[in-house]
């Protein structure tokens, strides 16, 4: 188990003191007339969740400041709400280690100050978080480090070293659980001591999605079933109320075995008082979920349960105010009688720091400057993805070129060398829940530390793996799962699924194919095989000859992409040639170094198959108009933004 320390949890799991919890009377019974109205309180739940870094009121992708991001902004706010309350608990519900400049360059400094994500927490005074799917990408020795600053317990009762019989068996990287003892003020002012379970979820994704990178090994339970396990434990071993910190979006009420998605079933399993929900970067209560058997966006309410989904990058504070009343039972002292929640959204306003968070990251935030400022070379034309998802791209040329060149050199002398070596390109920043702002955008001219993490600001590392034509061909349809259908002679059909991220597209510049737009996609939104008779890649060649299904290929992807694909064809066995734990970011920064400038045009290699008479709708970054040219071929006319700020082009197709 990881060595994370337990602040505030009752050492032992053992009961309270009767004079510690019973009131001014000590362990005598008080008079009948005094029981006749059992003490009542209010307990504040203030939750962040899915963080990424985003700590200081600074765009260190833009260089310049910007005072409505980061944890900065809402920091005021998570104050405010505490002055409003008199008994709070502040948790944050993973997803904090990563995603942001300031996290690379942690993650790549030798460095003795602690990591600046948990400087944030302990100046905030957090009394518990648990742990997301990102904690994992930098691996899990960086994660242990960062966690031993931490003066706060950290919790999660699926993720294991080992697995044991049963769920209650498994040795857990972090504790399943801890029991925060606090006092609490009651509405007549009297001190009561109350124990607050903390229980933490993940999705068991995680043993996929990271089993290529370095020190990996971690496994996974099925959420559902390890709640089913610890839960009893925790109610059992004294905890009056507990808080399912879960990290994890709101799916069904009764999900697969396995689910991503298992907060709605979490909030119905009777020990559990509250939800913390998150992973899917959306806000509940509030119009993003919609109304489904279990689920009250209004209210906000899972299964009858207070819940709350507080957005992404600090965007949001969940708030649950739960109204308490003393039990009579020795076994559990308080039960929940009432309750509301909220999401406060930052101030589009300035919005400063508080004093205190802003002197202890100083000396971070000015380290991180002066390393997203290190020059690594240049660029002829500007790499950007308003239109990657659309028209060939010069960035995801450079990712898969710089990728391609990496294992090109480590494959020189194998058996491997002869085959033909592909590499893809991914537009990670393409819109979708982080907003119009969300695409990469780079300007020609120098190219330095902050523009990688704004091209390519996930820490995945290098898998080369071996595949067939024909698997190659499933490879490039599931790519083109991000389109809609588009039924000829349409002309108002959003072209991009919302269903899909943006990232699940990817290119692959080696090859030659079109799309045909008029065919449903193949696979659904998670992968799983849906039109078995639907083919929307077409024309797939290599050079100037068509790729038979039973040629060989290397392809040249990411940890995380190899991961999707085992969860999502489990009984195909991936072939991995190659992989040497080298971070993509770091082998496109080489890359740059060694070439210089990035220049030339792009090889159109890929299209969509022609439709005449035919047009589509396009919603992309508010600074996309000088790229317009990307795209002439679409001839796009200019519809105007959203409400969101997100412009709008219908695309001749």
């Amino acid at each position: 188990m990881l060595q994370v320390p337990v602040v505030s949890v009752v050492p032992a799991l053992g009961p309270v003191s009767p004079e510690a919890d019973d009131g001014p009377q000590g362990g005598h019974p008080a008079p009948a007339t005094a029981r006749k109205t059992a003490p009542r309180a209010s307990l504040r739940v203030i939750a962040t969740s899915d963080l990424h870094a985003s700590l200081m009121p600074y765009d260190y992708c833009a260089n310049r400041p910007n005072s409505s991001m980061g944890l900065g902004a809402i920091s005021q706010q998570i104050a405010e709400a505490r002055g409003e309350a008199q008994n709070c608990l502040l948790f944050d519900n993973g997803d904090f280690l990563q995603g942001s400049p300031i996290a690379d360059f942690a993650a790549t400094a030798r460095r003795r100050r602690a990591h600046p994500v948990i400087t944030a927490f302990n100046t905030l005074g957090y009394d518990a978080v648990t742990l997301g799917n990102h904690e994992f990408d930098y691996g899990l020795r960086f994660l242990a480090q960062a966690l031993t600053s931490a003066r706060f317990p950290v919790v999660s009762a699926n993720i294991a070293r080992r697995l044991g019989k049963s769920p209650a068996r498994d040795d857990t990287l972090v504790p399943p659980f801890a029991i925060l003892r606090r006092q609490i003020v009651d509405h007549a002012g009297k001190t009561h001591v109350i124990r607050v379970g903390v229980i933490g979820f993940a999705p068991p994704q995680i043993e996929e999605w990271d089993r290529d990178t370095p020190d990996g090994g971690i496994l996974t339970r099925d959420i559902l079933a390890s709640a089913r396990a610890w839960l009893p434990r925790l109610r059992a071993r004294g905890a009056d109320i507990i808080v399912a910190l879960a990290h994890t979006g709101i799916g069904p009420l009764d999900p697969e075995h396995g689910t991503e998605n298992a907060a709605t079933a979490l909030a119905a399993l009777p020990e559990i008082d509250a939800v913390v929900a998150g992973h899917s970067h959306q806000v509940f209560p509030g119009p993003d979920i919609p109304a489904a058997a279990a689920v009250d966006p209004v209210a906000g309410r899972l299964a009858g349960k207070p819940a709350v989904m507080p957005g992404h990058s600090a965007s949001h504070v969940g708030i649950i105010d739960l109204e308490l009343e003393r039990c009579p039972s020795r076994s559990r002292r308080w039960r929940v009688v009432g309750a509301s929640t909220r999401v406060g959204q930052r101030s589009t306003a300035a919005a400063m720091a508080t004093p205190a968070l802003h002197q202890a990251l100083a000396p971070d935030h000015r380290a991180a400057l002066a390393w997203s400022r290190r020059h690594l070379g240049e660029t002829s034309v500007p790499l950007h993805s308003h239109f990657a998802t659309v028209a060939p791209s010069a960035a995801l040329n450079l990712i898969a070129e710089a990728k391609a060149d990496h294992v090109r050199q480590a494959l020189v002398g194998t058996g491997w060398e002869h085959l033909p070596l592909l590499s893809s390109g991914t537009p990670f920043r393409t819109g979708g829940r982080g907003g119009p702002m969300n695409y990469t955008d780079i300007p020609a001219g120098p190219l330095r530390m902050r523009n990688l993490s704004d091209l390519y600001p996930f820490p995945n590392t290098i898998v080369t793996l071996l595949l067939t034509g024909a698997e190659l061909a499933t490879w490039l349809e599931r790519a083109a799962t991000v389109f809609n259908r588009i039924e000829p002679g349409s002309a108002q059909t959003p072209l991009l699924n919302p269903a899909v991220p943006g990232f699940v597209f990817e290119m692959i510049p080696q090859l030659s194919y079109a799309i045909d737009l008029s065919q449903p996609a193949r696979f659904d939104p998670q992968g799983r095989l849906e039109s078995p008779e639907a083919r929307r890649i077409t024309g797939l060649s290599h050079g100037n000859r068509p790729v038979r299904d039973e040629d060989g290929f290397l392809l040249v992807t990411n940890s995380h992409r190899a991961g999707r694909a085992r969860l999502q064809d489990p009984e195909t066995e991936l072939k991995v040639v190659f992989t040497d734990g080298a971070r993509v970011q770091s082998v496109i920064a080489s890359y740059l170094q060694r070439l210089g400038t990035v220049s030339g045009a792009v090889r159109r290699n890929w299209h969509f198959l022609p439709m005449p008479g035919t047009s589509a709708i396009i919603a992309t970054g508010d600074r996309a108009a000088p790229h317009l040219g990307d795209i002439a071929p679409f001839r796009p006319v200019d519809l105007g933004k959203d409400g969101d700020g997100f412009a709008h082009y219908r695309l001749h197709l």
